[in-house]
């Protein structure tokens, strides 16, 4: 029966202590125990089960049981790790629900939990009727202080009688040694999952690794480096890393990484760009970071890393060229095809004046979608990001409400906007929200009319420019913002939006579209505070 509730562990009492009243029976059990034990625990092995099995075969033994197995417990997951004895029936490996284990009175229990009869006392408990042992003895083991599982001995067969005080104290050292051959494999395979992570990372094949010595000598590189320029590590490990195969092609490169390295061994961390040519000819450009490892203020090692950005770099050339073809070819000569309209408009009369006026329409139309696609190029360059700043909104809201409402005579637009309210933006955002007026002006129809409001929201403000126009289906509301869309009945480009979503997004702010109280469509523009 359960010996009110689990017996309490008396410390680790030697039982030799006060031998004057021991059984010498019981302390020549003991003293073989422990010899035994201790010659188990000394044997080597190689994995965890090959290393607590004979330790759990010398306590079974000893202990008077026909085994002795190891559990882990997780959620309600009870998992045997190793097993000693009776081996058809309790195998490495198994996994039981804890509802249905000896094991779960141990878990709630303090010291060592014992069953001497569980025919009596478990009669109807899940665990007894699932797999009808005798007998068990059990104790919590646990790692770091959490509960990892059990160590348990049990028998399937007979009754116990109660444990003696060197049966107890011999439990307790069996706990203990496996706590800590548990503690000892959980730290292995930290460390072999750090170094299968470490060599993971080390071998990206997206990235060139190597490490120098304090000198600037190569002591080890990554598969990926190695494959490129095709060489023998050991014929390149130990010379002047600038002198290696990535670097010696040029002599401004590796004049390059020469200096890198120099300033690392000073404890800088250095980036700079450089190109290669591999073993087959093939050239690309890297972004290099060179850092420094030190120990106790002295730099030991120098790791350079060096990531591949040649489709970057080939984007950024091809970026370049469209937009040197926006500025001076497209734009250079619908400046001109302005300015001679512009003349005719004034010259001509009747019919012709007409065309002329259309020619000078379109052109200032053109003129303006190229600044945009200029505008939303350069924030696409790592060169030509505008630097966002922290500016007031009204005036920008002031300044394109004017240009719109020039639009439609007849258009009715109110503003009522915070005084010192400031976003983080840039000098394209009268642009923004100019579009997003404009937009609201042509799709409203004439005599529509414009709310634009804002709000504080935590960290961010909201413009809300709000119409009563025919409003946006839901189902094309997202779709507005993507490249070349427009509505059903814009006669447009499709890039106003578009251009309005890249430079909101690059602000770090978001847009969307949702039902207005005037009766049509309310953009919301959210941008942040700082």
């Amino acid at each position: 029966m359960f010996n009110s509730g689990g017996i309490e562990s008396p410390g680790m009492d030697d039982p030799l202590d006060g031998a004057e009243t021991s059984d010498s029976t019981e302390q020549d059990r003991y003293l073989a125990a422990m010899q035994d034990l201790t010659a188990a625990m000394a044997a080597s092995g190689t994995s965890f089960r090959e290393r607590v099995e004979p330790v759990l075969a010398v306590g079974r033994e000893h202990l008077g049981f026909p085994n002795g197995h190891i559990a882990v417990v997780s959620g309600d997951e009870h998992e045997i790790v190793a097993s000693s004895g009776l081996s058809s029936t309790i195998t490495p490996g198994a996994k039981t629900p804890l509802s249905e284990t000896y094991c779960r009175h141990t878990l709630d229990k303090a010291g060592i939990h014992i069953v001497t009869n569980a025919s009596e006392s478990m009669a109807t408990d899940p665990a007894y009727e699932r797999f009808g042992l005798q007998a068990y003895v059990g104790a919590t083991l646990r790692v770091d202080g959490s509960e990892y599982g059990t160590l348990c001995f049990v028998n399937d067969s007979e009754a116990i009688a109660e444990f003696s005080d060197w049966q107890r104290t011999l439990f307790e050292h069996l706990t203990q040694w496996v706590e800590a051959e548990i503690e000892r494999e959980l730290a292995v395979d930290t460390r072999e999952q750090s170094q299968r992570l470490l060599e993971a990372t080390f071998n990206s094949p997206e990235t060139f690794i190597g490490i120098l010595d304090a000198d600037g000598n190569l002591i080890r590189a990554n598969e990926t480096a190695l494959g490129f320029i095709d060489a023998d590590d050991e014929a390149i490990f130990g010379e002047s890393f600038w002198d290696t195969p990535w670097w010696n092609h040029d002599e401004a490169v590796a004049s390059r990484c020469q200096d890198a390295v120099e300033r690392a061994t000073e404890g800088e961390m250095v980036r700079f760009e450089a190109e290669h040519i591999g073993a087959d000819g093939q050239r690309i450009s890297t972004a290099v970071v060179a850092r420094p490892v030190a120990a106790d203020g002295t730099v030991r090692k120098i790791i350079v890393e060096g990531t591949d950005i040649t489709d970057l770099k080939r984007r950024e050339e091809q970026m370049e060229f469209f937009n040197s073809i926006l500025r001076h070819d497209i734009l250079n000569g619908m400046t001109v095809i302005e300015a001679r309209a512009e003349t005719l408009a004034d010259a001509l009369g009747g019919t012709q004046a007409t065309y002329a006026e259309t020619i000078l329409d379109w052109s200032r139309d053109i003129v303006d979608l190229t600044q945009k696609v200029r505008s939303v190029l350069n924030t696409m360059s790592d060169d030509g990001l505008t630097e966002a700043e922290t500016i007031e909104l009204a005036p920008v809201v002031e300044g394109a409400v004017n240009k719109a409402a020039s639009m439609d005579e007849d258009c009715t637009l109110k503003t009522d906007i915070h005084e010192g309210v400031e976003v983080v933006a840039d000098d394209l955002l009268d642009d923004v929200v100019g579009n997003i007026l404009t937009n609201a002006v042509e799709h409203g129809g004439p005599g529509s009319t414009i709310e634009v409001t804002t709000e504080r929201v935590g960290s961010v403000v909201r413009l809300h420019i709000a119409d009563d126009g025919p409003g946006i289906p839901p189902a094309e509301r997202d779709a507005i913002f993507e490249k070349g869309e427009r509505g059903t009945e814009s006669t447009g480009t499709g890039f106003g939006l578009y251009f309005v979503s890249v430079m909101v997004e690059s602000y770090g702010g978001d847009i969307w579209v949702e039902d207005s109280d005037l009766g049509g469509s309310e953009f919301v523009v959210e941008l942040p505070k700082e």
